[in-house]
């Protein structure tokens, strides 16, 4: 049986286009450092005339992976439509891959994606992603976030996918490069997609910040990202990994606290480092603080760390 992939491994998740010769030097041979996720991309990023090119050199990377051994990255592909996607299915070598990412996925397509759902082996799992003008309404997305409780498609899904620049084409808006996107209206569309998916029990992921010469906006976007709790963000420049990761290691001091926490020997309440400590209330944050802890790490501070508690960080990464 295989182990279930955590939502806190995808990490800076790259989309490459599919049309891209060297896949298999990316999937393979780690030519990109520190890649944990990827998505090959047959929507967005590709033409419509460029469809049929890139669909033979999936199907040739598809079997190229049969019978080859590999952990990271994780390998998701975005097909262009539900049609597509079944077309994927029926490929040889399918099986390679991780899952799917759906994009344009609301109320109107969930049939149809539904379908491939049920469709697909039952070791691939999907992200869909939320960016349609729907995404918008708060009501549509109370309608699909009740929809996406049937048990036939909740247990397939890894994250929600929060598409930025689509949704900010439907405002007739682009990201500017001063500027993180909590600074114009799509910072109130993720603090309600959260405020639905959240509580639902699924986790969701920070959209792409397109300027990448200059990582400075980006360092703080995911920052409020992290508040947002998103667990991993878009990116389109190997550049843009590192400054994710380094920021998804988890503060030593929240570390020790989420241990506490998650004490069942510690009192109701308590403090720790000046400040109340609830695990009645703060549990789930300590699960996730755990979790991100075991796949990216810690940040030792140079003020005085408990030595243990030092061995415990660096042996997590």
């Amino acid at each position: 049986m295989t182990t279930r992939i955590s939502p806190y491994q995808l990490g800076a998740t790259l989309y490459m286009p599919a049309t891209r010769p060297d896949l298999l030097d990316v999937i393979l041979r780690q030519k990109i450092s520190d890649l944990r996720s990827m998505v090959i991309c047959l929507e967005d990023a590709v033409r419509e005339d460029e469809v049929a090119e890139s669909l033979s050199n999936l199907q040739h990377c598809l079997y190229e992976l049969r019978g080859q051994e590999r952990s990271v990255p994780l390998v998701f592909i975005r097909p262009r439509h539900p049609q597509m996607a079944h077309q994927l299915l029926a490929m040889q070598g399918i099986e390679c891959v991780d899952g799917f990412v759906l994009p344009k996925f609301d109320n109107h397509s969930f049939a149809a994606w539904y379908a491939v759902v049920q469709a697909a082996p039952a070791h691939l799992l999907f992200m869909p992603t939320l960016e349609t003008a729907q995404v918008l309404d708060a009501l549509a997305v109370r309608e699909l976030c009740e929809r996406l409780q049937d048990d036939g498609i909740k247990s397939r899904i890894l994250a929600l996918r929060i598409g930025g620049n689509d949704l900010l084409s439907c405002l007739r808006l682009r990201t500017h490069h001063a500027h993180t996107l909590y600074d114009g209206p799509l910072g109130y569309v993720v603090a309600m997609l959260v405020t639905h998916f959240a509580p639902a029990g699924f986790h969701l992921t920070a959209p792409v910040f397109e300027y990448f010469q200059d990582h400075t906006v980006l360092q703080a976007e995911f920052q409020r990202d992290l508040l947002h709790g998103l667990v991993g963000k878009t990116v389109i420049h190997p550049s843009q990994i590192a400054v994710i990761h380094q920021a998804l290691k988890v503060d030593s001091r929240d570390y020790e606290a989420a241990l506490r926490i998650l004490d069942d020997a510690m009192p109701a309440v308590f403090q720790f480092e000046g400040a109340m400590c609830e695990p009645a209330t703060h549990h789930h944050w300590a699960v996730q603080v755990m979790e991100r802890a075991r796949h990216f790490g810690c940040h030792l501070h140079a003020v005085a760390v408990d030595e243990g508690l030092e061995k415990e960080c660096a042996a997590l990464y």
